[in-house]
């Protein structure tokens, strides 16, 4: 058994904001680990592209102490000119576009508007090829166990609702977990 731990590309939910007036960017990942002993990290890929280019890993171990853990992971980035940052993830890429510092709509007594919300749809990993399992409506931005990527959205009610009545196929009730003897959250562990 080895003890090191294992570094694999995990989920969380992204956000790119403006800090100040600067060219600095504070680029945010936050999600729920699906074991205490796991940790979350950005990491910066080795591409020598400006804005660089980031990786969302999960430094997980061959035990799984039980327990649903918050992460919260922060970089600052040098992005003059940029309007989006990429994090990779298990999923894929996802362009994070970059949110202004401080409101730009705001009414006559200087407080932001309020934008009407927006849902989306998640599902249990891994992707599949014949739809979507387990999906979820939720608020856009909601933070989730590490096991559910984004499958749809932004969207109204509606049309999430319709997107899961189409392309989204149930659990079956004996479903527990996606591993191997079930005793380790985390479905890319067992992809050896």
């Amino acid at each position: 058994m080895s003890a090191l731990p294992l570094k694999v590309l995990g989920m969380g939910v992204y956000e790119a904001r403006w800090i100040g007036r600067s060219f600095l960017v504070r680029l945010t990942a936050r999600g729920i680990l699906p074991c205490s002993n796991y940790e979350a990290a950005l990491e910066q890929r080795p591409e020598k592209i400006f804005p660089p280019m980031w990786n969302m890993v999960f430094y997980v171990s061959e035990t799984c102490e039980k327990g649903l853990k918050y992460f919260e992971e922060s970089v600052t980035v040098y992005a003059e000119g940029a309007d989006s940052l990429t994090v990779h993830d298990a999923t894929g890429g996802h362009d994070v576009p970059i949110q202004p510092a401080f409101p730009l709509r705001t009414d006559e007594n200087n407080a932001a508007f309020a934008e009407p919300e927006k849902l989306c749809v998640y599902a249990v990993l891994p992707a599949p090829i014949d739809g979507h399992r387990g999906c979820l409506i939720v608020p856009c931005g909601t933070i989730l166990p590490a096991i559910y990527y984004p499958a749809f959205g932004p969207a109204s009610r509606e049309e999430c609702e319709e997107f899961v009545a189409s392309n989204c196929v149930t659990l079956p009730k004996e479903f527990k977990s996606l591993t191997a003897g079930g005793e380790i959250p985390w479905p890319l562990l067992t992809a050896k």
